[in-house]
């Protein structure tokens, strides 16, 4: 949804927790999940928001990536809350990326599941 990402109570959290645990335990990571609109897609990373998929020098790094990436952009739109509420996701190694998503953060997404 528009300003930002909002969590979700629904139990279908816990379901797509219980996928996730399941593909990790498998050693299947990453992996994409899809949804057909901009608020469930939200919904399932706030869900999962409460697993953590990266070390603490991984979280570092995307740090670094996520600042580089932001540097050129006017530091109030870098307090968008679209933009401030992506890092703490991306650090626990979940994006997120659809239509409504700036183009610069849909670029870092990309490059992140790259590496």
């Amino acid at each position: 949804g528009r300003g930002g990402f909002r969590p979700t109570t629904n139990q279908n959290s816990d379901d797509l927790r219980a996928i996730v645990n399941l593909v990790k335990k498998l050693e299947w990571l990453p992996c994409i999940m899809f949804a057909f609109s901009r608020r469930l897609c939200e919904q399932i990373a706030i869900g999962l928001a409460k697993m953590d998929f990266n070390s603490e020098e991984e979280k570092a790094q995307i740090k670094e990536v996520y600042d580089n990436a932001l540097y050129s952009m006017l530091e109030e739109d870098r307090k968008l809350a679209q933009i401030e509420s992506l890092l703490p996701l991306l650090q626990k190694g979940i994006g997120v990326h659809h239509s409504g998503l700036l183009p610069v953060l849909k670029e870092l997404v990309e490059i992140l599941f790259q590496e």
